[in-house]
Parts: structure tokens; sequence; C-alpha cells
């Protein structure tokens, strides 16, 4: 389904947060799903239809294709924050031998996994090896910004609402960059995005990780003007270590142990 003007004309600004809900049922851009209420330190009947709660909320489908007109609307300032960090990681290792290169490398790789725009949390499994000896493994990082990505998705709708009606009612303009600058969820999405650009091209060069779930979006060719940014563009600044920081890293990591 096109979603993208499914709504033109229809006037969404006049309807009450219940009725805007109601409608995006009816036109099944919404569907009903049953959420368990959990009390804490208590015993559950999950057959009770009580310990339920029902609440709309936007189809999957629905979410997919907003947060692709998303990144399609912002990827040249996507494409900025890949650009700056390798236009500068590109100059640190002029001269490096591979796995000098990779030393480097590695330490922005964990700097940009453990920032604030990073997933904030981990999965870990136990498991045994044939004499039964234990052992904790971790998720690897990559699969856990799929899991924020769709965590990113819903946030989307539900901290600019406004944004997916001018979405469904075909209003491109409301995207212009000056709303990407208003709107705290577009910001942290175009980095969010770009600094997962930098990481799986880290982790495709280094080898850092097993990458076997991850996969990035097919972009939409929806026809929107993007802006053209330079390598130079202070739009939306990296959280990775500055010249100087990784400068004293090469000479205590590196340099000193070919001496």
């Amino acid at each position: 389904m096109n979603y993208f003007g499914c709504l033109k004309g229809e006037k969404l600004n006049e309807l009450s947060a219940e009725q805007r809900l109601k409608h995006f049922k009816t036109k099944k851009l919404f569907v009903t799903t049953r959420v368990l209420n959990l009390p804490s330190n208590t015993p559950i009947n999950l057959l009770d239809a009580n310990n339920f709660k029902v609440r709309l909320e936007s189809s999957k489908e629905l979410l997919d294709t907003y947060y692709k007109f998303l990144i399609h609307t912002y990827q040249e300032y996507i494409n900025n924050v890949f650009i700056n960090f390798f236009h500068q990681f590109n100059n640190q290792i002029i001269g490096l031998k591979k796995k000098e290169a990779k030393m480097v490398g590695r330490v922005l790789y964990v700097s940009i996994i453990n920032n604030k725009t990073s997933p904030n949390f981990d999965f870990v499994h136990m498991v045994e090896n044939a004499n039964g000896i234990p052992k904790l493994e971790n998720t690897p990082k990559l699969e856990l910004y799929y899991v924020k990505r769709d965590a990113l998705k819903q946030r989307a709708i539900n901290e600019h609402p406004n944004g997916l009606d001018e979405f469904l009612l075909g209003n491109s303009n409301h995207f212009d960059l000056k709303i990407k600058d208003d709107v705290a969820i577009f910001k942290e999405i175009i980095q969010f995005e770009g600094e997962l650009k930098i990481i799986l091209a880290l982790n495709d060069e280094y080898q850092f990780e097993k990458n076997k779930t991850f996969q990035s979006p097919t972009i939409d060719n929806t026809n929107i003007e993007k802006p053209n940014l330079s390598v130079n563009s202070k739009a939306f600044k990296n959280k990775i270590p500055t010249e100087e920081e990784m400068d004293a890293y090469l000479m205590k990591h590196v340099f000193s142990e070919n001496k």
C-alpha cells in the first residue's frame, strides 16, 4: 500500500486525539493490540481477559514505510555523519599497516557503540561446552542496533504524531530543514543511522563482530528534494574522539609497540 498521501485532502487537524485514532483504525492504518498488565510480585492469570488492556497502534507496514520515508528525506544528513567520520579516520591512518589501522578503528568502534545514541541495553545467554563448563555470551552489538531501530520507528510516531499526519496527507514540505532541527526524535534518527553506517563499514573492513541478522533498509524512491552538504558541514557533530585524542591513542597504543 502507498501510505504517503493516502489521506490527502482530509482534515485531520480538526479531529480529537481519540477521533484520529479511530479514523486510522477504520482506514486500517492502526490495529488493535492486547497488552498484558504486569503487577509487581503478584501471580497473574493469563487466561483472564481483565489482565490485558487494549490499545491502538500503527501497523508494522506503516511503521516501516514511514521510517524509510524519514531516512530517505534526511539521507544527505545521514551520509554527512558518515563522511565526516571517515574523512577524519582516513587522515589518521595514513601510513599505518592494516593491523595498526584496525587498532585505531577498534577504539572508535567501541566509542560509538557505547555512546548515548547507541542501544543502552544488552542481551546475554549462557551456553555450555562439551565438558559442561558454562560460558556467558553477549549478543553482538550490531544486532542490538536492529532492536533499537524498531524502537525508533515507534518513537518517531509517538513523539511527533503531527509528522505522521503530514506524511499521510502527502505534505513533504512539513519535513523541511527547519523541522529537522526542531524535532528531537528526527535528529536522533539521523545520528543513529549515520553512526550505524559507520560501524557497519568498520565491521566490514576489520571484522570486529559477527553480523548475521542486520540488514539495512531499502530506501524508497520518493521524490524528495534534499540539501547538499559538504564534508565540513556542522549540521551534526559526530560523537567521536577529537584529532588530539586520536593522536594520543596512536602514540600510546600503536607506535609505542613498535619501539
